[in-house]
Order: structure tokens, then C-alpha cells, then sequence
């Protein structure tokens, strides 16, 4: 069990609120513009605990991490190499795929993150943010 200080409660809080994909730095922002100040150094090490305690999820992407609740049911991810916007999703058959390949290999699978990366419907049609 993990003591939960105020700075933890409050990146905790931030990321609950909403269904954003957050990385650090967004999440130090957003928590100074909300009036609680943490420091960098605060945040990463409070998003390093709570990830380790099963509170919150990320996603490793090629420059950093993005943060999300721990309490969505499974997806996969989708990111636009333009934009950055992250898309869930989820699919049956892509699922029944993984473990099928798993199987044939002996490998037992404890858990899983598909990423894909390319265009998002706006940015392939050159309609950029």
C-alpha cells in the first residue's frame, strides 16, 4: 500500500477527472493552472509510484509517456504522428488474433498493449489542429 501525500492525491485526481492521455508536463501545467503547483520532479516520481500501485496506466510512445485511469476496460491505442491525438479502441477479433499467435508459440500472455502509429482521419486529409 501506498501513501497517497497531497501531490500524489492531486495527479491522482487529474487524471481520473478525465480520459486524457497526459504526460507529465501537461499534468504539472494543468495542476499550476489549477492552483496546486507540484514540481517536475514531484510529478514524474508520483506518476512512477501510482503506475507501480496499479492507480493509473500508461503508454510508452517514442519521446515519453502518456498517463491514463487504470480503471478503463481494455484497449489498444491508435496515435497520429501529426497531431498527437490518441484514439482507443478495441477489437475482438485483433484480441482472439493475439492469443491465437501466443498459443502457437507456448507463450501465456499476462497482459498486452497494441500501439499503432500513423495518420488520423483529419490529418490525412491535411485538416491539422
Amino acid at each position: 500500500m501506498i501513501k497517497l501525500t497531497a501531490q500524489r492525491q492531486a495527479i491522482l485526481d487529474m487524471i481520473n477527472a478525465s480520459d486524457r492521455h497526459w504526460d507529465a508536463d501537461e499534468l504539472a501545467r494543468s495542476l499550476s493552472d489549477n492552483g496546486q503547483p507540484i514540481g517536475i520532479a514531484t510529478v514524474y516520481r508520483g506518476l512512477a509510484t501510482l503506475e507501480a500501485a496499479g492507480l493509473i496506466e500508461s503508454i510508452q510512445l517514442a519521446d515519453k509517456k502518456r498517463y491514463e485511469r487504470a480503471d478503463k476496460a481494455h484497449h489498444d491505442h491508435m496515435i497520429c504522428t501529426v497531431c498527437g491525438d490518441i484514439e482507443e479502441f478495441s477489437h475482438a477479433k485483433i484480441e482472439s488474433l493475439q492469443l491465437s499467435v501466443a498459443a502457437e508459440k507456448g507463450f501465456t500472455v499476462t497482459g498486452h498493449q497494441l500501439v499503432m502509429f500513423g495518420l488520423c482521419g483529419r490529418c490525412s486529409q491535411g485538416e491539422q489542429k
